[in-house]
C-alpha cells in the first residue's frame, strides 16, 4: 500500500516506518482491545514530519454501512488527538 507523506508528498519507503513507534501503538491498541485497526508510524526522512497511518479493517459480520459509521467516528476521534508535527491519516482497508 502506497503511503505519502501528508506535509510534502514524498512517498514514504520501509525504511521510513517506525517499527519502535508502531510497536507501541499495537501494543496499546491491543491493551484496548480495539479491533478492526491497524497503526504505522512514519517519519518522512525529506521533510522530518511524522505520519501515522490508520488502517481500519472491516469486522466480521459488519456491514457496509456500520463499516462507514466506525470509520467516521474514529477519524472525528483521532483529529481531536493529534500532536504537534505528527499528522494522523485514517485509511479504509479492504
Amino acid at each position: 500500500m502506497m503511503r505519502l507523506c501528508s506535509h510534502c508528498g514524498k512517498e514514504f519507503t520501509p525504511q521510513e516506518l517506525d517499527r519502535e513507534d508502531s510497536k507501541g501503538l499495537e501494543s496499546e491498541r491491543k491493551a484496548l482491545g480495539l479491533e478492526g485497526v491497524l497503526f504505522r508510524y512514519y517519519t518522512c526522512s525529506a521533510c522530518a514530519q511524522a505520519d501515522i497511518f490508520v488502517d481500519v479493517l472491516p469486522l466480521q459480520g459488519e456491514s457496509e454501512g456500520e463499516f462507514r459509521e466506525r470509520r467516521a467516528e474514529l477519524e472525528s476521534t483521532l483529529q481531536k488527538l493529534e500532536g504537534e508535527g505528527v499528522e494522523v491519516v485514517v485509511r479504509a482497508r479492504e
